[in-house]
């Protein structure tokens, strides 16, 4: 019997030293196998890149589970999130039963851990979502139910553990341009998962968060917390919190209540209210405050908030809430500074009926404190915001902000000024819309005076002499806008309108105003210098502009001096309307590069990733060189421009798409009209030294074209010039054809040079016409191919308009004279030819752009329709709350851009269409020629 017991304990114990041996040895061996087809099926299941630098598989690690991890692991986008990583874990582990794998009928898992990971959400502007990942099933449903049907593998959680550790996290949603981050998040959910009933255990914390929306910062890294205890019965969705805190910063609420999920409806019954009365709670929510020595801060007063949550949420209603904000004799004052805020008495009730919001209410019964000795007290109620929103308030007080120093640490920004409110304002919103004025109250003065505001965020100090608001039913009438920023200055007067419902339901605001400048330095607006003006590189960079939908202004424009850049503008003045996110420019006049400036025109931000502006320019007596200087898009288009001199006057259309630094996108610009100059002195061009040497004339190295009147048009990346007739020193020149943006030529030129030029040959070819009662012309046509570029230029003769042999010198032309002396009536017929083919190519052009013209009326016509149809979706949303009024908004923005692109395949398509004519009638004028 021993000797049987002993043999059986040695097998015992070889069986386990061998299964030791191989959870040890097993994944050494297996594990670049395995690392190889874990990526491989992660890779194939998603639209990303998976990337991991270690895969573990041990009994040692997760005994007496199976433990799984990876670290190092990378989930990066491709396409449009390319490079854009989505998910970073340093480990990513899962411990499982090791007989549930075995078996692999019944996978249990029993805790998850995520160690450092990087979150990098982004909506983009239409919506695409860089989480979405997941590639769709190219299994058919009948393939896939018949495997289940033969083997059925399914994952049991039960898990007693879910960790992140020291996460790092960031949303970025530019469709409604808000933005998060979260810095050293860690969470622990503890409890049996397994089971129908348990206790979940579950610890939060946030060492700092930050949220902006709408460019406004609304909490700047804040410390937050959330333990909770929660009783769950997992298979009715069942949840009761049982000891619950949630805290930001100083600020903690306490939690009781119920939440529960039948079905695809959530029922919340919860209550929270603050378990201290401290007011100093409450101040540890204002950024200014927390972040300056708010340990030492010295606080009293009651503070208080409770409310709760209670109703059904589903995709047709939300749960009511309701929330009251009290405090009570609140103060705070800094041990260092002279003054204290003092007097702080605040009431606020808020009711949410999620059911029917226009039962909706907020009542400020009172908001009052004392800055350092400057009361101010307001009140407000709200009701009705669907149907017809109810409005009553008043706002009183006076802030001299030279005392905000005296209570709060301002570091290293400077306030001053006085800020006077006396405002009383109540009555439905629809007095103001049917222009029932006196039955709706408003009427107060609000006055900013001698403010002065300076900080290192802002290149210079802000100094508003004098902003006066006077209040009416009817109208705010702004008395006066008086404001200097470093050296400029603006001054402003005017009516707006529909005020109020501008303010209360984000209606659109109409207005006219005066707007009035001695001197507007945009270079040190932007930058706190002003730019030399021989700085030939840019020193300023702009980003788009966004104009607001909401805003409907006239506006008179007369200013004195711009400087923006490198351009020095003067006497600015015409009138600007600005109505629905686009700017209309109307009759502006103004002296600029040592001339005189018209222009007229639309500038249109709607589509900020590809904004346009259409223009309309009077240009008169411009100095080039100035004018070279002063635009980097001339310089860009046409960088030969450089060596010339002169006075230009130009008449033309100009329409162009600008990226995201609001230049012109060359390839995109459409442009027409016409060009004037007495004289335009050329130097050191390359193409006309050349002709120089071609023609063997110096005149032509430098030369003064006289007389110039030209036809251009921009397109297509090239510049296109009609033929036009000048002078250089004695000799007549036609010219015209088109280049790149490219610098790559092509032009035509006949020169009509005096006979003289011929020298002796001249003399030859005269004897040999004398023996046909002939004698050669006083002047020799001259038919020249300018090609190549701008930087390496190639003069030929053109062999369709004179001899067929390439010669270097103009003396081989008297050939060509006297055939053409003895055959006139072949002269006769080309002229004829080329005059049917000029004809012809001016129908096509007028056809093409009368096609570009229906096209543009078209477009306009796509974009008011999108534009009726937003406008009428957000007025939609505005009737069923505020939910409702953010997606409508979201939506009312969707159907713009995909006006404005469908506007925009209109114009293309007719643009194709019209080259495609004149392409057509050009290679039918090359055969008349």
């Amino acid at each position: 019997m021993k000797k049987i017991l002993s043999i059986t304990l040695k097998v015992l114990a070889a069986l386990v030293t061998l299964f030791i041996a191989a959870a040890i040895v097993l994944p050494i061996i297996f594990k670049p196998q395995l690392m190889q087809v874990a990526k491989k099926e992660a890779n194939s299941m998603l639209n990303a890149k998976v990337d991991f630098t270690d895969f573990q598989v041990s009994l040692i690690k997760g005994f007496p589970n199976l433990y799984v991890g990876m670290k190092g692991l990378t989930v990066v986008g491709i396409d449009s999130f390319a490079n854009d990583t989505l998910v970073a874990f340093k480990e990513f582990g899962v411990k499982v039963n090791l007989w549930s794998v075995i078996d692999m009928t019944d996978i249990e898992v029993k805790s998850i851990l995520l160690d450092e990971a990087r979150v990098n959400a982004h909506v983009l502007p239409d919506g695409r979502v860089n989480w979405d990942i997941m590639k769709p099933s190219e299994t058919p449903e009948t393939e896939m139910e018949d495997t289940a049907a033969a083997t059925t593998v399914s994952t049991k959680v039960s898990l007693k553990r879910f960790e992140i550790r020291n996460a790092n996290i960031a949303y970025i949603d530019d469709s409604s341009n808000m933005k998060a981050t979260i810095q050293n998040f860690n969470l622990t959910l503890s409890g049996n998962m397994g089971m129908s009933q348990t206790e979940l255990k579950l610890k939060t914390s946030i060492e700092s968060l930050n949220f902006w929306m709408d460019g406004i910062r609304y909490l700047k890294n804040s410390a937050v917390g959330f333990d909770a205890i929660i009783a769950a019965n997992l298979d009715s969705s069942y949840y009761a919190f049982k000891e619950n805190a949630f805290s930001i910063n100083q600020l903690k609420l306490l939690f009781d209540g119920s939440v529960r999920m039948p079905g695809n409806d959530i029922d919340i019954n919860l209550n929270f209210k603050t378990p201290s009365t401290d007011f100093k709670a409450l101040l540890s929510m204002v950024p200014a405050v927390y972040m300056t020595d708010f340990e030492g801060l010295q606080a009293s007063g009651k503070f208080g908030i409770e409310g709760y949550v209670r109703g059904t949420y589903n995709d047709s209603q939300m749960p009511s809430a309701f929330v009251a904000i009290n405090v009570d004799n609140g103060m705070f004052k800094y041990p260092d500074l002279p003054k204290s805020l003092t007097d702080v008495n605040i009431s606020t009730k808020i009711w949410f009926d999620g059911v029917n919001m226009d039962n909706t209410s907020v009542n400020v019964d009172r908001f009052a404190l004392n800055l350092g000795g400057n009361p101010f007290s307001m009140r407000m109620r709200v009701a009705t915001p669907i149907s017809d929103m109810q409005v009553d308030g008043n706002i009183t007080g006076k802030i001299d902000f030279a005392t905000l120093s005296d209570v709060i640490p301002m570091d290293s920004t400077y306030m001053e000024g006085l800020l006077e409110s006396n405002l009383d304002f109540g009555g439905k919103l629809s007095f103001i819309e049917k222009e029932q004025y006196e039955r709706f109250k408003a009427d107060g003065l609000l006055k900013l005076s001698r403010f002065k505001f300076k900080s290192p965020d802002i290149p210079a100090e802000v100094k508003l002499n004098e902003v006066t608001l006077n209040f009416t039913p009817q109208y705010v009438n702004l008395a006066n806008f008086d404001m200097s920023i470093a050296s400029s200055d603006i001054r402003m007067n005017g009516r707006l309108e529909n005020f109020i419902p501008y303010v209360f339901k984000d209606e659109t605001l109409s207005g006219n105003l005066n707007v009035n400048s001695n001197l507007l330095d945009v270079n040190e607006l932007l930058t706190g210098e002003s730019a030399p003006e021989e700085e030939v590189t840019d020193t300023t960079a702009l980003s788009v502009i966004e104009l607001p939908r909401n805003i409907n202004f006239s506006t008179r424009v007369d200013m004195k001096k711009i400087v923006y850049d490198k351009l020095n503008i003067e006497n600015l003045a015409g009138n600007v309307a600005l109505s629905g996110g686009v700017a209309d420019l109307k009759n502006l006049s103004m002296n600029m590069l040592k001339g005189d400036v018209r222009m007229s025109g639309t500038y249109d931000p709607r589509d900020v990733k590809a904004p346009m502006v259409n223009f309309d320019f009077d240009m008169r007596n411009i100095d080039i060189p100035t004018a070279f200087k002063s635009f980097t898009t001339l310089q860009k288009i046409a960088p030969t421009v450089k060596d010339m001199t002169g006075n230009v006057s130009t008449q033309f259309k100009f329409t162009s798409m600008l990226d995201t630094t609001m230049m012109p996108v060359l390839n995109s610009i459409n442009a027409y009209g016409k060009l004037q100059s007495k004289s335009i002195g050329v130097s050191n061009s390359k193409a006309f030294a050349k002709l120089a040497d071609f023609l063997k004339k110096d005149e032509f190295r430098n030369p003064s074209l006289k007389d110039v009147n030209v036809s251009f048009s921009i397109k297509n990346g090239r510049i296109y010039i009609e033929p036009f007739d000048t002078k250089i020193a004695e000799a007549k020149m036609n010219f015209g054809g088109d280049m790149g943006i490219d610098q790559s030529l092509n032009f035509r030129a006949k020169v009509s040079v005096p006979s003289s030029y011929l020298g002796g040959v001249a003399n030859l070819a005269n004897d040999l016409l004398g023996k046909y009662g002939a004698k050669l012309p006083q002047t020799i046509d001259v038919n020249l191919k300018i090609l190549g570029t701008s930087s390496k230029p190639d003069v030929q003769l053109d062999s369709g308009g004179g001899s067929a042999e390439s010669s270097s010198s103009v003396k081989e032309t008297a050939k060509e004279a006297v055939k053409e002396k003895v055959d006139e009536a072949k002269v006769e017929a080309r002229q004829k030819a080329k005059a049917e083919a000029d004809k012809l190519i001016a129908d096509a052009e007028r056809e093409a752009e009368q096609i570009r013209a229906e096209a543009a009326k078209r477009a306009e016509q796509i974009r008011a329709e999108a534009e009726a149809q937003a406008k009428k979706t957000e007025a939609e949303g505005q009737k069923k709350g505020p939910i409702a009024e953010r997606a409508a908004k979201e939506a009312a923005k969707k159907i713009r851009q995909n006006g404005e692109a469908a506007a925009q395949k209109v114009i293309a398509e007719a643009d194709e269409k019209a080259n495609a004519v004149v392409t057509k009638a050009k290679a039918e004028a090359a055969k008349l020629e």
